[in-house]
C-alpha cells in the first residue's frame, strides 16, 4: 500500500515538472518571437538569431537563442532592401551615360538607385533593365510614340493613315466654324453690319424732352429686348458682361431683362440728350416705328404735364 501511494506521488511530481518546463520553453519562445518581431528568425548551429535589419549585412551570429546577430551598415555602393542573414549586401544599381540611361534616386542602404531612359530612348525589361535602346523611325507614320518602356510602333507600308491627317484639319475646322458663328451673333469685327445714315433729330423731329425719368419701363416695353440688346450694343456703353450678367440675373423676364439694360445705358448716358440719341440710334438700325410710338408716348407725358399745371393754376 505504502509503495503505490509513493509512485502516486512521483507521477504527480513528474507531470508538475512536465508542465513547468514546457511553460517555460513556450514562455522562452514567445519572448523570441517577440524581441525578432521585426526582423524575424533564421537558424545558425542549432540557434536561432533575429535577422539583420533591412540596410545591413551579417558579420557574426549570436551566441544564445533570440538574441540580436552582429550586423554592420552596407559598404557605400551596396544595399540591403529587407532583413537578412546575409554575409553581403547587394551591389547597387549604376546609371550610365553610356548606357543611355539617368539617375532619379540615389542609391542608400535601405534601396537600390533608380534609373530611367533618357529622352528618346527606351528599355522594356522592368526592373532588369541596364541599358536603353534608341527609339526607332517611322517610314511610313507613327502609329503609337515611343516611351521610356516602350518602342514606337509604326504603320505599315500602304495603311490608311488618312485619319491622324483629316481628324486634326476637323477639329481646327469646327473651332473656326464656333468662332465665326459666335462673332456673327455678337455682331463683332467684320460682321458689326454698316451703320446706316441717320437722320438729324432737328430736322426730322423738332420734338424733344430734357430726361426719360419716369418712362423707362414703358419705353422699354414698347422697344422689347432684342431691340433694346441691339441698341445698347450699337451704343457700345455696356460692356458685353454686363449684358450677360443682366441676362442671368433675369433668365425668365424678357421684360425685366429689357428694362435693365436701357436703364444701365440711361445711367452711363446721362439724361442730357438721351432722348435724341436714343430716337436717332433706333431709326439708325431700322426701328422707325419704335422710335415713333416712343415720341408718341413722351408727347403724350408731356401734353398731360402741361395740362395738370393748367389745372393747378
Amino acid at each position: 500500500m505504502e509503495g503505490k501511494t509513493a509512485l502516486a506521488l512521483l507521477c504527480v511530481l513528474w507531470s508538475v515538472l512536465c508542465v513547468t518546463e514546457c511553460v517555460r520553453r513556450d514562455g522562452a519562445r514567445r519572448r523570441r518571437r517577440e524581441a525578432c518581431a521585426d526582423v524575424g528568425l533564421y537558424s545558425s548551429s542549432g540557434l536561432q538569431c533575429c535577422r539583420c535589419p533591412a540596410g545591413y549585412h551579417l558579420v557574426r551570429d549570436c551566441t544564445s537563442n533570440g538574441t540580436a546577430a552582429k550586423c554592420e551598415v552596407c559598404e557605400p555602393g551596396s544595399y540591403m532592401d529587407h532583413p537578412n542573414s546575409q554575409s553581403k549586401c547587394e551591389p547597387c544599381k549604376t546609371c550610365g551615360v553610356n548606357d543611355n540611361m539617368r539617375e532619379d534616386k540615389s542609391c542608400v542602404p535601405t534601396s537600390d538607385a533608380m534609373c530611367h531612359c533618357t529622352d528618346g530612348y527606351y528599355c522594356d525589361k522592368g526592373a532588369e533593365c541596364k541599358v536603353c535602346y534608341e527609339c526607332g523611325k517611322c517610314e511610313f507614320g507613327i502609329k503609337v510614340p515611343c516611351n521610356l518602356t516602350n518602342n514606337t510602333e509604326c504603320h505599315d507600308k500602304g495603311s490608311d493613315i488618312t485619319a491622324s491627317i483629316v481628324i486634326p484639319i476637323l477639329i481646327i475646322a469646327l473651332i473656326i466654324a464656333a468662332a465665326v458663328v459666335y462673332l456673327w451673333k455678337k455682331e463683332l469685327f467684320c460682321f458689326k453690319p454698316p451703320e446706316r445714315p441717320r437722320e438729324t433729330p432737328e430736322e426730322s423731329d423738332p420734338f424733344t424732352v430734357e430726361d426719360l425719368d419716369g418712362v423707362l419701363p414703358d419705353i422699354s416695353e414698347i422697344l422689347g429686348v432684342r431691340v433694346v440688346q441691339k441698341f445698347v450694343r450699337q451704343q457700345g456703353l455696356l460692356s458685353e458682361a454686363a449684358i450677360d450678367n443682366i441676362t442671368v440675373e433675369n433668365p425668365h423676364d424678357a421684360s425685366e431683362r429689357a428694362f435693365q439694360m436701357l436703364k444701365a445705358w440711361y445711367e452711363k448716358h446721362g439724361k442730357k440728350g438721351s432722348y435724341r440719341t436714343l430716337r436717332e440710334n433706333l431709326i439708325g438700325i431700322g426701328k422707325r416705328s419704335k422710335a415713333d410710338e416712343v415720341r408718341e408716348l413722351l408727347s403724350a407725358r408731356v401734353n398731360n404735364n402741361a395740362t395738370e399745371s393748367n389745372g393747378v393754376v
